[in-house]
C-alpha cells in the first residue's frame, strides 16, 4: 500500500510540471526488460533538460508523457538497470528495453529454496549468470555455457560424447575420494538428477549425455550458483558439493497474450586438426623387409602384409604398392596422402535450436507455454542428436491469502550413433590417428568385402572408420518429466506456509548392435544389447516462514522446514551374441543371452530452520541447521546434523564512507558443515549374475567388497571470509572470497588378504583439505552517453591436500591402468603417477648398454590433474543498439596423460616422430663405462652414441615400454571461447508493427586457442579432452572426439 501511495505521489508531482507547459504534445510507450521481456513498472520517466517534467510506468510497464514542443532528449531510470537517454523525433511512440545493471547495490537474489534475498544480506559467496549469456552463444549443453563466467567453477565437456555428451561441473575442488564431486542441480526449487548412466571408462562405453543437458536455456529466467557449504546447507547432504539454482521462467500479470521467438542456427567444425609426419610408410627396421613382392603386369609390387599396422618402414618413394588384405584397391603408388584426409571424415555439423513461448495472464493469473525443437547433426556421419520439450507453467493469486504455482516439462530426446569412448578397438578417433600415411580414405569407403567381412588395409583391428560410421548402429531414447505443485498460504502479515511437491522421472530406452563380418571371435556373428533405465526422485517440502521487524533497527525471519525424498533407480537389459540370421538384429536369434537386472533406492528425511537477523540495514546474521536421516548409512548412524553460521557487514552504512569513490563496502565470513551420505547398498553384501551357468542355472557370485555395517556420512567443514566493493560511483566492483574447507570420514576401499573370500573392505578414514581464492572484478571502462565498455573478470585459485588417508596406508588410487591416478597423504588430489626415465645423481639420463632409456626404480608423480588457476574475461561494447562481446577462459597449471600421442608414438604416425636420421635415433643421456670420462656418485659414464632404430627411439622408449613421463603434457590453454554481435531494431522502426523486440545476433562459440602446449597443436586434439565426467578422468585424454568450433546466428522475436 505504501509503495502504492508513494507511485501516486509521484506522478501527481510529475504531472504539475506539465499545468505551465504551452503547446505540448504526448509521448507514449512501454519499457520492458532485455532479459525476459517482461514489463517494468516503476522506471522513472523525465525530460533531460527539465526534471519536474515527467512520469512513472504503470503495472504493465506502459507510459504517457505530455512534454513542450522541441523537447529533445527522455530519460529512463530504475533501480537495478542501467539508466537510458532516447532522443525525442517526429514519432509519439517511443518504447525502451532496459538491461540490467551490473552495479546493483539492493540487488534481489535467488538463495535456497527459492528465497529471494538482498545480495548485501548475504554472509557468503554467490555468483548469478544472466539468462541470455546462456542463449546467444549458446552449447548444447546448457552446463558448458557456464565455463569462464563463474569464479571457482571448473567446467569441462567430456570428449566422450561430442557436442551430445555430458558435462563436468566442479566448484572449489574435489573433496571426495569415492562419492560424487559434482553440485546439486535444483529446478524451480525441485532437484533433479544429473548423472551420466553408464558412463564411459577410459576402455570403451558411450556418453549418453546427463541430466542438466535436457534442460531448455530458453526457459530460464535465472540461474544461481552457491559454492560453498554456507550457502548451501539447507539442502542437506547434496548441497555438500555447492548448488546450481535454476529459475525458468512464468507468465506476465497483465492482461492479453505475448509471444516470444528465439531462433538459433550454428554450423560446427574441428577446431583442432593433427599433424602427422607424411614421409615413413609401413614396416619396422626403417626399410622394406616386412614387404613381400609380386610381379603384376610385368611390373615389380611391393605388398603391404595384411597383419601390418605400425609405420617404421622405408620411405614412401612412389614405388608400385598393394594391399594383401585389400587387393580391391588395386596398385597405388606408395606416397603419403593429404594431411586433410582425416579432417574431410568430419562432415560440417549443424545445430538448429527453435523456440516459441506464450504467455500472459490477468492482475492474479499467469500462463507460460513453451516449445522447443532442438537438432544437432553432429560433425561424425551418421550421428545425431534431437531433443523436443514442452513445458506449461501457471500460477495463480487465488485470493490475497493463496497462491498456487504448478509446472509441467516434458522432454523427449533421440539420439543416434553416438560414437565409442577409450582404446577400445572401435574407437573412430584412434581408428583415423593410426591411419598408415598411405592409406587414402576414399578406398575405405567400400567397406564391406563380398563375404561380408570388414574391408580394410589390414585384418582385425583397427577398424575401418567407415565400417564404425555406417556398420555399428545404436540408438537411445530419453523420456523426461519434470515437474512440481506449490501452494502457499499467507496466515498472517508475517506469517506464511508453503508445501511443494516435486519430481523427476525418466526412462532411457538404449539399443546397440555390433555388425555381423567385424573381426574377433566374439563379434563375427554380431551382437545386440537392448537396456531399460527407469530413474525417478520425488521431493516434498514444507515450509513454515516468518518476517517482520522486531524493533525499530531491527528485523529478522525464521524458517522451519521439512522434506522427503525417495530416489529409485532401475536398469533390465540383455545382451545377445552369435547372431543366426544375417542382418536380423534381433534378440530372438541370439544364440548366447545375458540377461541383466538391478534395482536400487534411497531415502532421505530432514529436518531444517534458517534464522535471519538484520540490524540499521548494515549488520546481518544468518544461522541455520538441518538433520538428515539417511536409508544408506549404518543403522546407528543414519542421522546426522550440520549447522551453519554467516555474518554480512555493510560498513559504508555505518561510517558514511558512501562517496564516489567508495561506493559500497561489504564484509563477510562463514562457517558451514555439511554432511555427505553413501551411495546405496555399501552396509550390506549383494551380489551379482555370472555370465556362465551350471546345469542350465545361471550362476551368482557375491560382491568381492566387504561391507561397513556402522557406514557414517562424509562431512565437510567449511571456514569462508570475503570482501565486497563497489568504487568509484560503481564504476569498479571487486568480489574476493577467500575459503578452506576439509572433508573428512571419506568412504574408502582397501585391499584385504585373499585369504578372507573378499579382496576389499569398505571402511569410514581420511580427509581432503581445499582451500582458495575467488576474485570477480566488474568495471565500467568507458561511458560516454551512447557508447559502454564494460568489464569482467573472474580468476580463481584451488590448492587441494590429501590430510591423510588409511592408517599405514599413503595412496589410494582413483584410475589404473596405463594412466593411474592416484590420491597421495600429502600432496594434491589426483597426482598423475608411473615410471620415468632413470637418471643419476646429476639429473642425467641413464642409457643401458643397448642404447635404450633405463626405467626408473620407483613410480612416481608425473603430474597432477588439477589447475592452479582458471578464469574468464569478458568484455561488452554498446553503442545505441549495437552489442560486442567477446569471452576468453584460461587454465594455468595441470597436466594430461595423453593416449593419443600414445597411438602416434606407437604406431609411428605423428609428426613429432618424423625424424629418423641415424643421428636423430640417439636418446639423450649416458651409459655406465668403467672407461667413460663422466664421473657422477662415484660411477663412470659416457655419452650415449649408440643409434636405434625408428620403433626401438620412439615406441619402446614409451608406449611399447613402461616409461610413461613421455605421455604427460601441460594442460594450460588460452582460449577465444565466444563472441557476440547483435543489433536490437530500435523501436521508431517497431512503432508501426505488432512487433515488441527484436535482436539479432551473430555468434560463435569455442573459437580458437590462442595457446596450448605445442604437442596438443601437433597431436590436433584439445587440452580440455577428459574421457568421462569423473573427476579423477579430467587428467586422461583418452581418443575422444575432436572439440567443434560452432558459427551461425541467434534470432529474438517477441510481440
Amino acid at each position: 500500500m505504501k509503495k502504492k501511495i508513494f507511485a501516486t505521489f509521484m506522478t501527481v508531482l510529475f504531472l504539475l510540471g506539465n499545468v505551465f507547459a504551452q503547446r505540448s504534445s504526448t509521448i507514449t510507450g512501454t519499457v520492458t526488460s532485455a532479459s525476459d521481456n517482461l514489463p517494468l513498472p516503476g522506471v522513472t520517466v523525465v525530460l533531460q533538460d527539465s526534471p519536474t517534467v515527467g512520469t512513472i510506468t504503470d503495472v504493465d510497464g506502459e507510459f504517457s508523457l505530455m512534454v513542450p514542443d522541441g523537447s529533445k532528449t527522455l530519460v529512463f531510470s530504475f533501480i537495478g538497470m542501467e539508466t537510458q537517454t532516447v532522443n525525442i523525433t517526429s514519432s509519439k511512440v517511443i518504447n525502451v528495453i532496459m538491461e540490467a545493471s551490473s552495479e546493483m547495490l539492493e540487488e534481489i537474489v535467488v538463495t535456497a529454496f527459492g528465497i529471494e534475498r538482498e545480495k548485501k544480506a548475504l554472509g557468503y559467496s554467490m555468483q548469478e549468470v544472466r539468462p541470455e549469456d546462456l542463449t546467444e552463444a549458446r552449447e548444447v549443453n546448457v552446463a558448458n555455457a557456464l565455463k569462464g563466467k563463474v569464479a571457482g567453477v571448473h567446467i569441462n565437456p567430456s570428449s566422450a560424447g561430442g557436442a551430445a555428451g555430458s558435462s563436468y561441473v566442479n566448484i572449489r575442488g574435489n573433496s571426495s575420494l569415492t562419492g560424487d564431486n559434482k553440485p546439486m542441480f535444483v529446478v524451480d526449487g525441485v532437484p533433479i538428477d544429473n548423472q551420466t548412466i553408464d558412463k564411459p571408462n577410459d576402455f570403451d562405453g558411450f556418453d549418453f549425455g546427463d541430466g542438466v543437458g535436457n534442460i531448455n536455456p530458453d526457459n530460464i529466467a535465472s540461474m544461481s550458483v552457491l559454492k560453498g557449504p554456507a550457502a548451501a546447507a539447507l539442502y542437506g547432504s547434496r548441497g555438500a558439493n555447492g548448488v546450481i539454482l535454476i529459475t525458468t521462467k512464468t507468465g506476465v500479470l497483465k492482461k492479453g497474450v505475448g509471444v516470444e521467438l528465439n531462433s538459433n542456427f550454428t554450423f560446427d567444425t574441428p577446431n583442432v586438426h593433427p599433424t602427422f609426419q607424411n614421409t615413413w610408410g609401413g614396416g619396422y627396421d626403417g626399410d622394406y623387409n616386412s614387404f613381400d613382392t609380386k610381379i603384376i603386369d610385368g611390373q615389380e609390387v611391393s605388398v603391404w602384409p595384411a597383419w601390418l599396422i605400425d609405420n617404421w618402414g622405408g620411405r614412401m618413394d612412389g614405388r608400385p604398392i598393394m594391399y594383401e588384405y585389400a587387393p580391391e584397391w588395386g596398385v597405388q603408388p606408395y606416397t603419403a596422402q593429404p594431411t586433410d584426409n582425416i579432417a574431410n571424415f568430419f562432415r560440417t555439423g549443424t545445430t538448429f535450436t527453435n523456440t516459441v513461448a506464450i504467455s500472459g495472464g490477468t492482475d492474479r493469473n499467469t500462463l507460460r507455454l513453451s516449445l522447443s525443437d532442438m537438432r544437432n547433426q553432429s560433425i561424425v556421419p551418421n550421428s545425431s542428436l534431437n531433443r523436443q520439450s514442452v513445458s506449461i507453467r501457471a500460477n495463480s493469486q487465488v485470493s490475497e491469502k493463496l497462491f498456487v504455482d504448478a509446472k509441467v516439462d516434458y522432454i523427449r530426446q533421440e539420439g543416434n550413433n553416438r560414437i565409442q569412448n577409450g582404446i577400445a578397438l572401435i574407437n573412430l578417433p584412434s581408428s583415423l590417428g593410426v591411419l598408415p600415411r598411405s592409406v587414402d580414405l576414399e578406398w575405405m569407403k567400400d567397406y564391406r568385402k563380398e563375404d561380408g567381412r570388414m574391408q580394410s588395409y589390414k585384418s582385425g583391428s583397427p577398424y575401418n572408420p567407415y565400417w564404425i560410421t555406417e556398420r555399428f548402429k545404436n540408438n537411445d531414447v530419453r523420456d523426461r518429466i519434470m515437474g512440481f505443485v506449490l501452494t502457499s498460504y499467507d496466515i498472517t502479515n508475517w506469517l506464511s506456509i508453503q508445501g511443494r511437491i516435486g519430481t523427476d522421472f525418466y526412462t532411457d530406452k538404449r539399443f546397440a548392435i555390433i555388425p555381423q563380418g567385424t573381426p574377433g571371435a566374439a563379434n563375427i556373428n554380431g551382437q545386440v544389447n537392448n537396456t531399460m533405465w527407469k530413474v525417478r526422485e520425488d521431493n516434498s517440502d514444507l515450509l513454515l516462514t516468518a518476517s517482520g521487524n522486531l524493533f525499530s533497527d531491527l528485523s529478522g525471519s525464521f524458517l522451519l522446514g521439512t522434506n522427503h525424498m525417495n530416489r529409485e533407480q532401475e536398469v533390465v537389459g540383455i545382451r545377445g551374441e552369435n547372431l543366426s540370421i544375417p542382418e536380423l538384429y534381433h534378440i530372438n536369434f541370439a544364440a548366447q543371452k545375458f540377461p541383466r537386472n538391478y534395482y536400487e533406492k534411497k531415502q532421505t528425511n530432514s529436518v531444517f530452520f534458517s534464522g535471519q537477523l538484520g540490524y540499521k540495514n548494515y549488520l546481518y546474521l544468518d544461522i541455520t541447521g538441518r538433520n538428515d536421516w539417511s536409508s544408506t548409512l549404518g543403522l546407528n548412524n543414519q542421522s546426522f546434523f550440520y549447522p551453519s553460521v554467516s555474518l554480512s557487514y555493510v560498513f559504508t552504512e555505518t561510517f558514511n564512507t558512501n562517496t564516489d569513490f567508495i561506493t559500497f563496502g561489504k564484509l563477510r565470513a562463514s562457517y558451514a558443515q555439511a554432511g555427505n551420505d553413501a551411495n546405496p547398498y555399501q552396509t550390506k553384501a549383494g551380489y551379482s549374475y555370472d555370465a556362465i551357468s551350471f546345469n542350465g542355472l545361471r550362476m551368482g557370485t557375491i560382491n568381492s567388497t566387504i561391507p561397513l555395517l556402522d557406514l557414517k556420512n562424509e562431512l565437510t567443514e567449511s571456514f569462508e571470509i570475503g570482501m565486497d566493493l563497489s568504487l568509484f560511483n560503481n564504476r569498479l566492483g571487486i568480489d574476493f572470497t577467500y575459503y578452506n574447507q576439509s572433508t573428512t570420514n571419506q568412504i574408502i576401499p582397501i585391499e584385504v588378504s585373499a585369504a578372507t573370500g573378499f579382496s576389499n573392505r569398505m571402511i569410514n578414514a581420511g580427509e581432503i583439505r581445499n582451500n582458495g581464492l575467488e576474485l570477480m572484478i566488474n568495471t565500467v571502462i568507458l561511458d560516454m552517453g551512447q557508447f559502454r565498455w564494460n568489464m569482467d573478470l573472474n580468476l580463481s585459485h584451488n590448492k587441494s591436500k590429501v590430510v591423510s588417508l588409511v592408517p599405514g596406508i599413503d595412496s589410494h588410487t582413483l584410475l589404473g591402468g596405463s594412466a593411474t591416478i592416484e590420491a597421495r597423504v600429502g600432496e594434491p588430489y589426483g597426482n598423475i603417477v608411473g615410471y620415468r626415465v632413470k637418471r643419476n645423481e646429476a639429473g642425467q639420463a641413464v642409457v643401458d648398454e643397448n642404447g635404450k632409456w633405463q626405467r626408473g626404480d620407483n613410480i612416481e608423480v608425473l603430474g597432477n590433474i588439477q589447475p592452479d588457476f582458471l578464469g574468464g574475461l569478458t568484455n561488452t561494447l554498446s553503442y545505441k543498439g549495437i552489442t560486442l562481446s567477446g569471452m576468453i577462459d584460461f587454465r594455468v597449471g595441470g597436466q594430461i596423460f595423453s593416449f593419443n600421442k600414445y597411438d602416434q608414438m606407437a604406431k609411428g604416425t605423428g609428426k613429432f616422430t618424423e625424424a629418423r636420421a641415424p643421428e636423430d635415433l640417439i636418446v639423450d643421456g649416458v651409459i655406465e663405462d668403467p672407461n667413460g670420462d663422466i664421473e657422477v656418485g662415484g660411477i663412470k659414464y659416457r655419452k650415449n652414441d649408440i643409434s636405434l632404430l625408428p620403433h626401438q627411439y620412439y615406441a619402446e622408449q614409451g608406449p611399447w615400454g613402461e616409461i610413461s613421463e613421455t605421455m604427460v603434457i601441460d594442460a594450460d590453454y588460452v582460449s577465444l571461447r565466444e563472441i557476440s554481435l547483435g543489433y536490437t531494431l530500435p523501436s521508431r522502426l517497431l512503432e508501426k508493427t505488432f512487433l515488441n523486440n527484436v535482436k539479432i545476433s551473430i555468434v560463435g562459440r569455442n573459437l580458437l586457442y590462442l595457446y596450448r602446449d605445442p604437442e596438443f597443436k601437433l597431436m590436433g586434439i584439445s587440452p580440455e579432452s577428459a574421457f568421462n565426467t569423473e573427476a579423477y578422468a579430467q587428467g586422461v585424454e583418452a581418443r575422444g572426439l575432436p572439440s567443434t568450433r560452432s558459427i551461425g546466428f541467434n534470432l529474438f522475436v517477441s510481440f
